[in-house]
């Protein structure tokens, strides 16, 4: 019994929800909603005191007084079966909607049904029960021609006292059940009444809501008891929560509602409850606001919604499919690059700080300990080695084995490790920035260099299903067949041969990330040659990818800047915070399958668990409606003819259930037979402002871009008459002007032609003075081409190809003369978060002003570009290391001063990556040496110059030689 007491009361796996608010900006006036609901076409409804609205894909429209809904105050909705119709209770009236205007119904003395809070409507096949007064009203007929009668007659009322007084209705099949008085109250098809007393387990109390959930079960819900009646029982069942659960303090907002998994859940004055053969707690601790929901909804898509008062709506993304783990969850540290499970079955986190441990059915993540002098930073490998230990690989390059509570540092490399991995012979492979290393036996760990592969940046390892290990790294693609290393000649459209990621899928495809250009696949050919190609998607090329990895069922999962993209067969899918996962920015090698299929992600914000990508990733039909055509704020009918008036028409579009981020979802329309070519664009409302006469038929369609999936074309046609002087009669007096001006222009032409002649001889002399001016206008013209070509359109810098032109000059330069040179990369700290608070146009004046201050820092023989995104490069001929205060300088342009932008003072820091160039070094090796210095002054805590050769900094951040 104690055990079961505990499983009672056990709260939720307490994962931090990802919450996607609606608010004033997305449509609603009314921040709170006292009614979420959900019709048979997927569309969202919520019933506000500011009216009633639906969710048109990332944003609420209301439907108000132009389409007959005239009432403020929204209290009910309920659908009809088909979804095509929506009964709305409002404060003084009972409304239909069809589908495009809503029609108040009068009771027999022509006077409009009101409700009060705790009253409601329920939709029938042929009409529909409305609890007004506290009296049920059966309303019945179709198109409008409603008839209104009481539902209980009087004797029936006088046999049942408590069905004078009723709260709630809800039909259930032929049944109809009600809250009546302080009790339940059930009505049979054949009229038969059934009053539940406390003897058949209905203690005293308000019943507002009743639940039929997908296994048979009767849910009924007060204030104070939430009881069950199972099929076949007679008695109901309470279904009480412990401690310090408490239900609820008031009458209103007690909904029901079932998830896609079958989960049963409702509000309690601490948050939510969960029935899951057990009642879990969804509160504070998952993210969630400190107060109760005033209405909630499971939608048929898996989604989770609720309303708070003065909050707005809130959607809980990735509601039954991705469970998320942060700071709230005791998950310090961040970013998360090494994930784990150990022998004990849990799971594991590796970050910058330390490496973090959530046991098995646990809700909190903890700390792990070692019995290590030195601290544990920078966790970049964790994996489970053939001898049930855990391997945790540290980017400094230090290799530690945890076994038994005891940590064993065996080895630390020269170099910074990137990854290590298992094999199938039990040696472990340790991959860093100068060459790859092995342990043989890991029972007698000893790390040697692998000689037969070169000293060159490797940043991952795979294993094809013939056994041969593949090496992916920078400028080599290497192969090993037991002890024969073979080097992978690359064929194809590769545009360098830097690899940095790849993995093998089962059909024996090679996937391979390349710097600076992407994913890239080709067939495993026999012998050693191996031709990519680029993958062809415009979400793929956007991202640059942060590891590759195969899951089990033999999908592609591809980490990037942007997302998770998985491709499922020959469909490609993003995955972003839309669907759930806790942030879009995917730590490097971050990547995890359990055995049940379900996937772990790393990412900057924590971590994300997909719990099933078969849901997440099922391949869905975009739906588009064309929600209404106006013209000067009047709707148009399909098919309708309308009278010549200049006046714009606006189309709306509405995408019914669709969650796709603004982002993601797109459309294209065009004017058939006028405008055949299809227009692009992220709007929902589509403006034509002005139509010639005749046929006008409108067709859109809709694009979801994360699941790469387009809906069905819809068209809308209607007809303008043409103006009165386009009728027949008028083009016949057209007619005969047209042939009198003929004559007459005529006869005037032939008179003109001698003086044309002359003119024209005038004219040729002007033109050839005309041609000469042209001439050198389109000189200048081309001198501003060459500088634009040449210089960034944001910045005024030079642009990456002209900077990158000037580097290789200067570096030809420096060898042959014997001078020096030195380049310094510079990237913005945390530019990201700039543009995510204040936007992108602050964010470009920020980038614009920090470009300024460098191109008056530079020296006369200095220049500046812009490398990519928010990366700048200066390239320095003559400069003689160490140069500390030159550099010092350079940093303090940047940041010494806080920038004003927009009435803004936002203080901007950069790190930077310093390296002199080496005799027979190429570019890209002294640009790679400064990207190290770069990545280094990030590392260790940004806001600094690290120059290649240097150990640390000094306090005040000017470099120091080692």
């Amino acid at each position: 019994m104690a055990g079961l007491l505990l499983l009672i009361g056990a709260p939720a796996l307490a994962q931090v929800a990802s919450l996607r608010t609606y608010g004033t900006a997305d449509g609603l006036r009314s921040l709170g909603a006292d009614c979420l609901v959900e019709d048979a076409q997927t569309n969202l409804w919520a019933c506000t005191y500011g009216g009633l609205y639906r969710y048109e894909g990332e944003r609420f429209e209301r439907v108000g007084a132009s389409a007959g809904l005239s009432d403020a105050y929204v209290m009910n909705v309920s659908p009809t079966a088909d979804g095509r119709g929506l009964w709305v209770a409002t404060a003084g009236n009972l409304y239909f909607w069809n589908g495009d205007t809503a029609a108040r119904v009068l009771d027999g003395q022509g006077a409009g049904i009101p409700f009060t809070v705790g009253h409601n409507v329920a939709a029938l096949d042929d009409g529909a029960i409305a609890v007004s007064k506290g009296h049920a009203l059966r309303v019945s007929g179709r198109n409008g021609q409603w008839q209104v009668q009481r539902l209980f007659d009087a004797p029936t009322e006088a046999t049942h006292r408590e069905l004078q007084d009723l709260g709630a209705v809800y039909r259930d099949q032929s049944l109809l059940w009600f809250g009546c008085g302080q009790t339940i109250c059930r009505r049979q098809a054949d009229g038969q009444v059934r009053v539940y007393t406390e003897e058949d387990g209905v203690p005293a109390d308000a019943w507002t809501s009743f639940l039929r959930d997908s296994h048979g079960v009767l849910w009924a819900r007060s204030p104070q008891h939430i009881l069950v009646l199972t099929p076949g029982a007679v008695r109901f069942v309470e279904r009480p929560v412990p401690p310090p659960s408490v239900l609820a303090t008031t009458t209103r907002h007690l909904d029901l509602t079932q998830d896609t998994q079958g989960r049963v859940l409702t509000r309690s004055d601490g948050g939510m409850l969960r029935w899951d053969g057990a009642w879990e707690r969804l509160d504070t601790r998952n993210g969630l606001p400190d107060v109760p929901p005033n209405a909630m909804i499971a939608d048929s898509k898996g989604e989770l919604w609720m309303s708070y008062g003065g909050v707005g709506v809130m959607r809980w993304r990735g509601y039954s499919s991705v469970q998320n783990w942060g700071p709230a969850n005791g998950l310090a540290g961040l970013p998360n690059w090494a994930l784990a499970r150990d022998a004990q079955g849990g799971m594991l986190f590796g970050n910058e700080r330390d490496v973090f441990r959530l046991a098995p059915g646990g809700d909190r993540v903890a700390r792990m300990t070692f019995n290590t002098d030195a601290p544990i930073r920078d966790v970049f490998a964790l994996t489970l080695g053939p001898d049930k230990a855990v391997w945790v690989g540290l980017y400094r390059g230090d290799l530690l084995r945890v076994a038994d509570g005891q940590t064993t540092l065996v080895t630390t490399l020269p170099h910074r490790l990137r990854r290590i991995y298992f094999d199938r012979r039990g040696r472990l492979w340790l991959c860093t920035t100068e060459g790859v290393y092995v342990i043989d036996d890991p029972a007698h760990p000893v790390a040697h260099r692998f000689t037969a592969l070169p000293s060159v940046s490797f940043g991952d390892v795979e294993e094809d299903a013939q056994g041969r290990l593949w090496f992916a790294g920078k400028g080599a693609m290497m192969r090993l067949d037991g002890s024969t290393v073979t080097p992978i000649k690359i064929q194809g459209d590769v545009p360098n041969q830097l690899f940095d990621k790849l993995s093998i899928g089962t059909d024996g495809t090679v996937w391979v990330s390349v710097d600076d250009a992407g994913l890239f696949r080709g067939p495993v050919e026999a012998g050693d040659t191996l031709t990519l190609k680029a993958v062809d998607d415009p979400l793929i090329r956007d991202s640059l990818p942060y590891f590759i990895r195969h899951d089990r069922q033999g999908r592609l999962w591809v980490g990037g800047s942007m997302g998770v993209d998985v491709l499922q067969g020959t469909q490609w899918t993003r995955l972003n915070e839309t669907n759930g996962l806790i942030s879009e920015d995917i730590s490097e090698g971050a990547f995890f399958e359990d055995p049940d299929g379900s996937v772990w992600v790393g990412s900057s914000r924590g971590i994300s668990h997909v719990l099933h990508p078969d849901r997440l990733l099922a391949k869905a039909p975009v739906a588009l409606r064309i929600e209404r055509v106006e013209r000067g704020g009047k709707r148009i009918a399909p098919g309708a003819i309308l009278p010549w008036e200049q006046l714009p028409v606006r189309v709306t579009l509405n995408t019914p259930g669709s969650i796709a981020g603004p982002d993601m979802l797109r459309f294209r329309y065009r004017l058939r037979g006028r405008q055949d070519a299809w227009i692009e664009t992220s709007s929902r409302v589509l403006d034509f402002p002005a139509l010639g006469s005749g046929e006008q038929v409108v067709e859109v369609q809709a694009i979801d871009l994360a699941r790469r999936a387009q809906s069905d074309v819809m068209s809308f046609s209607f007809e303008l008459q043409p103006p009165w002087w386009r009728s027949v009669p008028a083009l016949v007096l057209w007619t005969l002007l047209a042939m009198a001006v003929v004559t007459g222009v005529w006869r005037w032409r032939v008179g003109a032609i001698v003086a044309r002649k002359r003119e024209l001889e005038r004219l040729v002399a002007a033109r050839t003075a005309e041609l000469e001016a042209d001439k050198r206008a389109l000189e200048l013209a081309r001198t501003a081409l060459q500088v634009q070509a040449t210089h960034d359109g944001l910045t005024g810098l030079r642009n990456r190809t002209s900077i990158m032109e000037l580097l290789e000059k200067e570096a030809h330069r420096a060898r042959t003369q014997g001078t020096t040179l030195a380049i310094a990369l510079l990237d913005l700290d945390h530019f990201k978060q700039v543009n995510d608070t204040h936007g992108h146009l602050v964010g470009d004046a920020v980038l614009s002003g920090v470009a300024d201050r460098l191109a008056h820092n530079m020296r006369g023989s200095d220049t500046i570009g812009r490398y990519g995104g928010e990366e700048l490069l200066a390239v320095m001929p003559g400069l003689l290391p160490p140069a500390m205060q030159r550099l010092q300088a350079l940093h303090d342009a940047v940041g010494a001063r806080p920038l004003n932008v927009d009435g803004l003072s936002l203080v901007v820091t950069c790190s930077i990556g310093v390296a002199w160039l080496r005799d027979d070094e190429t570019p890209t090796d002294l640009l790679r040496r400064a990207d190290d210095g770069l990545y280094r002054a990030k590392r260790e805590g940004r806001d600094r110059v690290v120059v290649d050769g240097v150990h640390d900094a000094a306090s005040d951040g000017t470099p120091v030689l080692a």
